[in-house]
């Protein structure tokens, strides 16, 4: 999948330290008018990393890995090159978890990750609130910060304080190097109760399946809720046998600090499972160890090499509403992985089908993925970071939304030296 995307590389990379070295990167690409392009970990979904235009210069971010670790206040200040695999052992050793993003594996960066707004697998419990305050340089080289971090305080927990919901600050999710670069960002820590347990329901349509997931989820029960159909599960479970599983599965994780309360959440969520004509169970018919093995990608995701082994990999990174993935289900083959989680108590859906492809037709199959992006955006599902291979198609959709987007790029990047061709939405 590295090169799906997009079809250039960096013409050269730099290898900043510290966040005075991005200053310095970004004030001499305004005055060289260089285009940049910021990378973490080149870990995500749709190839963000990579340059949209020829001659693009890399800044490789994954040398800066300072951490503000806060146990008590449970949240953590990270560089853009710190991983999850970096924060794994810290986390564990107080009872504490990251929350991991789907198909974005543990190598990935802990900030980018987040500020792309990739699917994390705890969104609808915790909402995706997962960044707090941010600090960085804009496109035209000036230092911002949001929140606490724009105070001058000498608190030794000083990011205590929650989240700014200043609106500015989302500008910048989603547009890593586009409106600026970031350097250091707080995002939150969640509690990783002793008891998990993992539930299956069975669903034959996709229909039954997003009808379970609204439901379950608003029993308030789930930390984690998602539904996949069988290509996706197969690989998800290592290659289990696709024909043997469901067409669709809901899948929950029950978490919880005493086993008397994982039994009472499971026996609350049976009856709903029931009155939809269903049943939740304990295990997957027809794959042993099912249980641990999503316990297992959820605490360290694989990443995109889950899907790819023999053939190549393409999610289709949505955001729909029931009518819409009902509407556009015949439009991917049987081959193709699908996995969709519950947004807004269920009044919308992370969906993520996928294109799979014989990695020697990779023009053929950028064709086919355009195509099929075309005809979901005539349905009205939307793209929230559409990749270079989608961008124009979608500023066309949405002509007015790119134009206000455009101008204010236009605002803090007047040499148009960052990420230029991209814009999150």
């Amino acid at each position: 999948m590295s090169n799906f995307f997009a079809e250039h590389k960096p013409e050269k990379t730099l290898y900043p330290k510290t966040a005075e070295d991005v200053r310095q990167i970004i004030k001499e690409a305004n005055r060289d008018r260089r285009t940049l392009v910021p990378v973490s970990s080149g870990a995500n979904l749709q190839d963000t990393h990579l340059p949209s235009v020829a001659g693009a210069t890399a800044v490789d971010l994954s040398g800066m890995k300072g951490i503000y670790f806060d146990a008590l206040n449970r949240n953590v200040v990270v560089e853009p090159g710190v991983t999850f695999a970096d924060l794994a052992d810290r986390c564990r050793e107080h009872g504490l978890r990251t929350l991991t993003a789907i198909d974005v594996p543990k190598e990935a960066s802990v900030l980018a990750t987040y500020l792309e707004m990739m699917p994390l697998y705890g969104w609808p419990k915790y909402h995706p609130w997962e960044m707090l305050t941010m600090e960085g340089y804009r496109a035209d080289g000036q230092h911002f910060a949001t929140g606490q971090m724009a105070m001058s305080q000498n608190r030794p927990d000083k990011y205590s304080w929650g989240c700014s919901f200043a609106q500015v600050a989302r500008l910048f999710c989603q547009a890593q190097g586009t409106l600026g670069i970031i350097t250091k960002a707080a995002v939150t820590l969640k509690s990783a109760p002793p008891h998990a347990q993992v539930l299956f329901m069975a669903c034959t349509t996709i229909n039954q399946a997003m009808r379970a997931l609204k439901a379950l989820l608003a029993t308030e029960q789930p930390h984690e809720i998602f539904a996949a159909n069988r290509v996706y599960l197969a690989e998800l479970l290592r290659d289990e046998p696709a024909a043997t599983l469901p067409a669709w599965t809901v899948i929950i994780v029950n978490r919880g600090f005493e086993a008397e309360e994982v039994a009472y959440k499971l026996k609350d969520m049976r009856v709903v499972a029931k009155e939809l004509g269903g049943q939740l169970q304990t295990s997957l018919r027809g794959a042993p160890g099912a249980g641990q093995g999503i316990l297992a990608e959820i605490e360290a995701p694989t990443g995109a090499v889950l899907h790819s082994s023999r053939q190549g990999w393409a999610p289709f990174v949505t955001i729909s509403t029931a009518q819409q993935i009902a509407q556009s289900a015949g439009f991917f083959k049987k081959d193709s992985g699908a996995i969709m989680m519950p947004l807004q108590a269920g009044a919308c859906f992370y969906y993520q089908p996928d294109l799979r492809y014989q990695v020697d037709q990779l023009q053929k199959a950028r064709k086919e993925y355009g195509a099929v992006a075309g005809t979901l955006l005539g349905l009205g599902v939307q793209f929230p970071r559409p990749s270079v291979l989608i961008a124009k198609q979608v500023a066309r959709r949405y002509p007015n939304s790119f134009k206000l987007l455009r101008s204010i790029k236009q605002a803090v990047d007047p040499v148009n030296i960052m990420n230029p061709g991209k814009l999150g939405l």
